[in-house]
């Protein structure tokens, strides 16, 4: 497995779990604004055997949960082993993935505990090559949302970043209406884009970070709005909260 990095012990990668968090090298999209930029270059990281890992995951006595992050897991062809084992172990499993890959995720349904899939925008062809800068068939994506949303023992995080010059909020409700019809159940969360080393000094300047009442202001048509899902804001001000806490808040208390 190439591995491009791995952190001991993470409080923000699981909620309410400590974890260790595993990133693998590559991706096959092209976001501009990704953070882990770094990740995709050639020659980056190391292959590490999966005996390797998983040493390093039985002698963290800290952590409860492992999550495997990239770059996008999906491509490395190990991964569904190096699952396996890790809940042979007994650690909560968590995966990040784009979702471009359900017949991998297919696989590794009787492993994982959780699952974020980031949409990167509404799940129209055109909106996604925008954003990501690459061709996808958001039919892929799709597949693997209705494969896992269906399953009541897997934890489902929905997430979306919002990059300030690249997205507009009609691309959150799209995102939003396209849970609600599909009966979606998990945690959907409106994250805050920021810039990273990763994302590149020449894009430094390209992408803005969102403002915290900007984010606010796209969320609060939903804050009396009963919805068979939770809705979360993730950003600098309040760390991660669900919106229903965060609109009884005053700005004062903000």
């Amino acid at each position: 497995m190439r591995i491009g990095g791995i952190i001991d012990i993470s409080t923000k990668d699981i909620p309410n779990r400590s974890s260790m968090v595993i990133f693998t090298v590559g991706c096959n999209l092209s976001c501009g604004f990704c953070h882990n930029k770094y990740l995709l270059q050639p020659n980056v990281g190391k292959d590490m055997d999966i005996n390797e890992v998983l040493k390093q995951v039985r002698i963290n006595l800290l952590i409860s949960g492992v999550s495997i992050s990239g770059g996008e897991p999906t491509l490395q062809q190990d991964l569904i082993d190096l699952c396996r084992e890790i809940r042979k172990i007994g650690k909560y499993l968590s995966l990040d993935s784009n979702g471009t890959m359900p017949h991998i995720i297919k696989k590794l349904i009787p492993y994982i505990n959780r699952i974020a899939l980031d949409l990167k925008g509404p799940l129209k062809k055109e909106r996604y090559k925008e954003i990501t800068g690459g061709i996808v068939d958001p039919n892929l994506i799709i597949e693997t949302f209705n494969l896992v949303n269906k399953l009541k023992d897997i934890d489902l995080e929905i997430r979306t970043t919002y990059v300030e010059n690249l997205m507009v909020p009609d691309d959150i409700h799209e995102i939003i209406d396209f849970l609600k019809k599909n009966e979606f159940k998990g945690t959907f969360v409106l994250q805050q884009y920021q810039y990273s080393e990763g994302v590149g000094e020449d894009l430094k300047n390209v992408f803005q970070k969102p403002e915290h009442l900007f984010l606010l202001n796209i969320l609060k048509p939903y804050k009396d709005v009963k919805l068979p899902f939770k809705i979360f804001l993730r950003d600098e001000i309040v760390g991660y909260s669900n919106i229903n806490k965060l609109f009884e808040l005053t700005l004062d208390e903000l």
